[in-house]
């Protein structure tokens, strides 16, 4: 039981660091952070801080929102500033034809935003569709649009189960391990 009584304490303490108002900027710094540089769960705070406050799921899901598609958005930009790159030296290097380059900007234009969206639910890191993204071409509205919707669907569902149960079923966890602890 010694894990629970753990687990306690982190929520106790993640509790605290909500009610000191630090949640929103670490949600939204950790989002961005992650979005662009570090590698990792996009949810690492925001869930734990919505199941600390369930009150606040819904806000912190669209602050956690808003620093991912930021960070990601930075990504973008980079990938598309490498596209000379991509098509001159590099591409020469890999054996890619301009010809082969252009069936994969004509196949991301019409299936990307699935690509993007898929990427946001899946495992498959962001960070590199969002470079891949710009580095082909992928339209700006479309990625835009592709990584809002994957990523507030992604967060607004997470924030419905801390409120509709799954920070109960937390608390009861808990509870119920310290008691066995306390026998």
């Amino acid at each position: 039981m010694y894990r629970v009584g753990v687990f306690s304490r982190v929520l106790t303490r993640l509790q605290q660091w909500s009610d000191a108002g630090w949640s929103g900027s670490v949600v939204f710094g950790w989002g961005l952070l992650q979005g662009c540089v570090f590698p990792g769960l996009a949810d690492l705070f925001f869930l734990p801080l919505a199941i600390a406050r369930p009150a606040r799921a819904y806000t912190l899901a669209l602050i956690a929102t808003a620093g991912t598609l930021i960070g990601s958005v930075m990504l973008y930009v980079v990938g598309a500033e490498a596209q000379q790159l991509l098509e001159g030296p590099l591409a020469r290097w890999l054996g890619l034809t301009t010809a082969a380059l252009d069936s994969y900007r004509t196949r991301l234009a019409e299936y990307g935003g699935w690509a993007i969206f898929a990427s946001t639910m899946s495992p498959l890191s962001t960070k590199l569709t969002s470079i891949a993204s710009g580095a082909m071409g992928v339209p700006f509205g479309q990625f835009v649009a592709a990584l809002l919707a994957g990523r507030l669907a992604r967060t607004l569902v997470f924030a419905w189960l801390v409120r509709n149960g799954g920070a109960e079923a937390v608390a009861r966890w808990v509870k119920v391990g310290e008691v066995k602890g306390a026998s």
